[in-house]
C-alpha cells in the first residue's frame, strides 16, 4: 500500500524526533558519566558549603569571596551582595588598605552580624556605617561563625598587618551549639568545621520541617540534574508552605518557632539536646574561653573590645528581657569590653507593643532579622554607640 505524502512526511518527523531524543538522552548520559567520575558523587549543582559567593578557608574554616559583585540566595530572596578585597560584605566591591587614615571597627559575628537575606545598606552593619561616615567599618561577620571564628579571623588579619582601632563582637545565641559540637581543633591546631556527634541530622533540623522530604528515588541517586530539579522543586515548595503558615503552626514541636528547638533554648532550658557530652554549660565554658583569648590577642595589640548581643524570636517567645545570653556576656565584658551592647530591651519593648512582632522582625518562618529588625537593632546600636 502506498504511503501518502503527508504520513510520509510525520514518519520523517518522528524519525527525527527520535533520533534527536535519543542523542540528548546519550549526551546527558555521557556528560553524567563524566560529572560522577571528576565530583566523586557529590552533585555540582548543589551548594556543599562552596559558591560563587562563599568558599573555604584553611585558617578560619569559611568566608566569603573577595571583590563579589552579584546575588545570593537566602530563602525566597536574592539580593544583591558586594564584598571588599578582604572578603567582607561591604556597600561596594573596595580595596581596603591596611591603615586607614580614619578611625577603623571591625565587626565580627555569624550570619546576624553578615546580614543574610539582605544587601549591606538594610543590615545593621551597614545602617551603623551610614550613621558614622567619619569612620572606616568593616564586617568581618559570615553565616555560622562562633567566638572559636572569631578569634581565629581577627588573628589571621592582624598577623597579616591589618590596623584597627575597636573589635565589636556579635555573640549569637547559635554561638553556643556551634561551639559545642560544630568546631574543634584537628592535632596539627588547626580550626576545623563539621558536625561533630551522632545522629547531627537530628541536632540540626531543616527549616523546611513544614514539609516531609521524601527519600530520593531511583533516578535521583543516579542523576545530578534530576537531584537538583527535585531539590529545587522541593524548595520552592516548603518556601510556599512556610509563606502561608501561621505562628501557630511554627510553633508547634519541631518546628522553627517552638520551645523545643535545640539550638535557641538553652538560654531558658539548661537541659536543652545536641550540645555534645558536656552539655549546654560545657558550650558556654568553651564560648567564654575563645572569647578569653580573643581579648587577650586584642589587648596585646592595643585594640578594644566591644559586645553585643541580640534576641532570637524564642526568647522573645519563651525568654525574659534579662535572658541567660545577656547575663552571662554583660558579666563576662565587666572589666574587659570598651561597650557592652544590649539590645534585649529595645526587642521587648517592641514586642509590648506590636502583637505581630515575630512577622515585623524576622523572616517569616526563619530566626534572622529581616529588614526592619535589622533597622531596630541599628538604632539602638547608634543611640547606645553615641552616648
Amino acid at each position: 500500500m502506498a504511503v501518502s505524502a503527508g504520513n510520509a512526511r510525520a514518519l520523517r518527523l518522528a524519525r527525527v524526533i527520535l533520533v534527536n531524543v535519543a542523542l540528548a538522552i546519550a549526551l546527558l548520559a555521557a556528560t553524567e558519566f563524566v560529572l560522577h567520575r571528576l565530583y566523586n558523587w557529590t552533585n555540582p549543582f548543589l551548594d556543599h558549603g562552596e559558591n560563587a559567593l562563599r568558599s573555604r578557608d584553611p585558617v578560619f574554616t569559611h568566608t566569603l569571596r573577595p571583590n563579589f559583585d552579584g546575588y545570593d540566595v537566602w530563602g525566597p530572596v536574592t539580593p544583591r551582595i558586594f564584598t571588599n578585597s578582604l572578603g567582607f560584605k561591604d556597600g561596594a566591591t573596595r580595596s581596603v588598605p591596611a591603615i586607614s587614615d580614619r578611625k577603623r571597627i571591625v565587626f565580627i559575628g555569624d550570619s546576624f552580624t553578615e546580614g543574610v537575606g539582605l544587601p549591606y545598606e538594610q543590615t545593621f552593619v551597614g545602617r551603623f556605617a551610614q550613621a558614622f561616615p567619619e569612620i572606616d567599618v568593616l564586617n568581618a561577620g559570615v553565616s555560622s561563625y562562633a567566638p572559636s571564628v572569631y578569634y581565629e579571623k581577627l588573628k589571621f588579619y592582624l598577623d597579616k598587618g591589618l590596623k584597627f582601632d575597636e573589635a565589636i563582637v556579635y555573640i549569637d545565641i547559635s554561638d553556643i551549639q556551634d561551639e559545642s559540637i560544630s568546631y574543634r581543633y584537628d592535632q596539627n591546631g588547626a580550626l576545623e568545621i563539621g558536625v561533630f556527634t551522632p545522629n547531627p541530622e537530628q541536632c540540626l533540623p531543616s527549616a523546611y520541617q513544614l514539609l516531609t522530604r521524601s527519600p530520593p528515588g531511583w533516578l535521583e541517586k543516579r542523576s545530578f540534574v534530576a537531584e537538583f530539579v527535585s531539590n529545587l522543586i522541593f524548595v520552592k515548595k516548603a518556601n510556599a508552605a512556610n509563606a502561608g503558615a501561621s505562628l501557630r503552626e511554627l510553633m508547634q514541636p519541631g518546628r522553627v518557632y517552638s520551645r523545643d528547638w535545640s539550638r535557641a533554648v538553652w538560654t531558658f532550658d539548661d537541659q536543652a539536646s545536641c550540645y555534645g557530652e558536656a552539655g549546654v554549660a560545657g558550650g558556654v565554658r568553651k564560648a567564654l574561653r575563645q572569647m578569653d583569648r580573643l581579648h587577650a590577642l586584642l589587648s596585646a595589640q592595643g585594640v578594644a573590645l566591644s559586645v553585643g548581643v541580640y534576641p532570637w524570636p524564642h526568647q522573645l517567645l519563651y525568654d525574659v528581657e534579662n535572658s541567660r545570653q545577656a547575663q552571662i556576656w554583660r558579666d563576662w565584658c565587666a572589666g574587659k569590653c570598651r561597650r557592652f551592647f544590649d539590645h534585649f530591651p529595645a526587642f521587648f519593648q517592641y514586642k509590648d507593643t506590636h502583637p505581630d512582632y515575630v512577622r515585623d522582625l524576622f523572616f517569616w518562618a526563619d530566626v534572622h532579622f529581616n529588614d526592619r529588625g535589622n533597622s531596630l537593632l541599628a538604632d539602638d546600636l547608634v543611640a547606645q554607640y553615641r552616648r
